[in-house]
């Protein structure tokens, strides 16, 4: 990457996330959760027993649910749709192999895909996932999901002690006693009683300290843990200092113990749900930078490192300016500098190369404020939008031309073109091949020529209109007048389509017999049943049927034996150079023959000079059609129908 430098930045450990210690240590719960808040993906944390444990707003908003409703509840209860495959297999594979598993799958109730990668945790699961349909974006602004964590403060109590080393006798305040669940007078009055009171595997640890403060002479400040009498286990915070008397010795030892127990327990509940943070910031397939006011790096995860290739320890403590391309570095730096400055996100989309490939990603640009509002810290959030837009780009496509194509057959500006076929025994024109055109706008607009908009009417599935179009238009040609009528795979494939056209032959009877229905190989290959039993209901009403190219495929012997057919079309590209290419020479020999065997008419395309038009009727074929016989033109009558086999 241009611009990169190697160089370590600042000093001090750093965690696994990619920001020192005490910059996760200065984030309060809510800073984290105000940045999980604001990812464009879903984030679920079950916890024991498939019970939700977290989720972050856009994963509240696309469940539809509030996190009040979730939290505490059993998933497979409260959705049940999703207790069967795929979803649940998937999360107890995660369990079970203690590894990442990722789908794509549709969830029904709600008709929408989603893109889900599942992380073990500890003792919890972790969900991300992503609406991959597209269809809208979730809102800007969830309303918050309440209280997640709770700290529950109590009235601080502390108990005193003071222990007479020559009596060798305890004595404890009142508090104390209440402390370890005894009334007062019950102390046990005696070290060794006050030690039995700890927890057997804090004992040595707790005795140690004791021992060292009166050899040192210093204070002593240690946790310990008791067990009171009614078996409930407690942390205490004990702090004291040893007494001398003249001559130097200990006297006695005096101190106080602060019952810690729901600090503690809110500090172990803090740092696991710290862990679990950092593990869903880390394992997010979205980039998340944060950066002081001064623009150093202070946190990223491990999607910046898989995305840029440049780890925590390279970017924390640089600028941007120092890693990335000047493009990329000024619009992180004008971005953060308008956030800061409005307090507002700032949005954009930037261009940038993974594993060599550019890819689209949407940024989200904030603060991060501090207890009075006021910016300190700057975070940014890349997702990799590329797929999505390019199904936008798609959609879009698809929609204009739906209105473009279908516009145009309400309002006469699809149009078909006739091109000749000329028998060549006799040199008269039998019959003409229908062609589609596309008028743009008013008479004097463009006409754009097939391949201009019919692969895009093949993508979209708007074919099958322009087909049954151009059916109603030879159906409605004079009597006398022979057609050739192309069939694209999608109609094939459609069956509404086919029996439209079926409703249509049946119709007209006495036209339906002038139609010549064409089948490229290619439609045959893909869509052969449906072909086959259209083309034995369309015979029935009298159409005939010729396959299209024959040659350039694999299939040609089984469309044979398959379809009735009644003409071979050979296809242009071995008919350009006939006369100079022997290969192309003996493929159209063989093609001819081939029809004659099977009791077939041929009808050569691409003819474009005199010399091959008396070659191929000096290698017998019947009927051919090409520039040099006459260009496609505006639709107008012919004189003859083609006789019949």
């Amino acid at each position: 990457m241009a611009n990169r430098k190697t160089k370590k930045a600042g000093s001090g450990s750093r965690d696994d996330a990619g920001a020192p210690p005490a910059y996760w240590s200065s984030l309060s719960s809510d800073d984290v959760v105000g940045v999980l808040d604001r990812l464009s993906d879903g984030i679920v944390v079950l916890g024991p027993g498939w019970r939700f444990r977290y989720l972050n707003e856009p994963a509240a908003a696309m469940l539809g649910r509030t996190s009040e409703q979730l939290l505490g509840t059993h998933i497979w209860t409260e959705f049940p749709e999703g207790a069967g495959a795929p979803f649940q297999p998937a999360y107890e594979q995660a369990v079970r192999e203690r590894r990442p598993v990722g789908l794509v799958a549709h969830y029904a109730p709600l008709d929408r895909w989603f893109e889900t990668r599942i992380f073990p945790q500890d003792d919890n699961l972790v969900i991300v996932f992503r609406d991959v349909t597209d269809q809208q974006r979730v809102e800007d602004e969830l309303r918050e999901s309440g209280d997640r964590m709770s700290e529950a403060e109590r009235i601080v109590r502390f108990g005193a002690f003071k222990w007479e080393v020559g009596s060798g006798r305890v004595r404890w305040s009142d508090e104390m006693h209440r402390i370890h669940g005894l009334v007062p007078g019950q102390t046990p009055g005696t070290a060794e009683g006050f030690m039995n009171l700890v927890h057997p595997d804090d004992r040595a640890r707790v005795w140690a300290n004791i021992v060292r403060a009166m050899e040192t002479r210093e204070p002593f400040l240690f946790e310990e843990r008791i067990l009171r009498g009614d078996g409930e286990e407690r942390v205490l915070l004990c702090e004291g200092r040893p007494i001398t008397g003249p001559d130097g010795a200990v006297e006695a030892v005096m101190g106080v113990c602060h019952d810690v127990t729901e600090r503690t327990t809110v500090e172990r509940a803090l740092g696991a749900s710290e862990r679990r943070m950092r593990a869903i910031i880390d394992n997010t397939p979205s980039i998340i930078f944060v950066k002081d006011l001064d623009g150093r790096y202070v946190m990223t995860n491990a999607e910046s490192e898989r995305v840029f290739g440049v780890g925590p320890d390279e970017l924390v403590g640089q600028r941007c300016v120092d890693i990335f391309p000047p493009a990329i570095a000024e619009a992180q730096r004008t971005h953060a500098q308008r956030a800061a400055a409005e307090g507002e996100r700032v949005y954009d989309e930037a261009i940038l190369v993974r594993n060599e490939e550019p890819r689209t990603y949407m940024t989200v640009t904030f603060p991060l404020p501090d207890d009075e509002g006021r910016p300190v810290e700057i975070c940014m959030i890349a997702t990799d939008v590329t797929e999505r837009k390019e199904r936008d780009s798609a959609r879009r496509e698809r929609e204009g031309w739906s209105e473009q194509i279908g516009s145009s057959l309400r309002d006469g500006r699809m149009l078909a073109f006739a091109q000749p076929v000329i028998d060549l025994r006799t040199g008269a024109h039998v019959s003409s091949e229908l062609l589609a055109r596309l008028r743009t706008g008013d008479a004097h607009s463009e006409v754009l020529a097939p391949a201009a908009f019919l692969p895009a009417a093949e993508r979209y599935g708007l074919i099958q209109d322009i087909d049954t179009w151009m059916v109603r238009r030879a159906l409605a040609l004079p009597a006398g007048v022979v057609s050739e009528v192309n069939l694209s795979a999608v109609t094939m494939g459609d069956p509404a389509a086919r029996r439209a056209i079926i409703d249509l032959l049946a119709a007209a009877p006495e036209a339906a017999r002038r139609i010549i229905f064409e089948i490229t190989e290619t439609a045959a290959a893909e869509q052969l049943e449906a072909a086959r039993a259209f083309a034995q209901e369309a015979t029935g009403l009298g159409c005939r049927f010729a396959l299209d190219d024959f040659g350039t495929g694999f299939g040609a012997f089984t469309y044979l034996q398959v379809l009735p057919l009644d003409f071979l079309k050979i296809d242009l590209s071995f008919v350009h150079a006939l006369g100079e290419a022997p290969d192309d020479h003996r493929v159209v020999q063989s093609i001819i023959s081939i029809a004659a065997q099977f009791g077939l008419r041929t009808i050569a395309e691409g003819i474009e000079d005199q010399a091959t038009l008396e070659l191929l009727g000096a290698l017998g074929a019947d009927y051919a059609q090409g520039f040099h016989l006459g260009r496609p033109a505006p639709l107008t009558p012919g004189p003859r129908i083609m006789p019949a086999p």
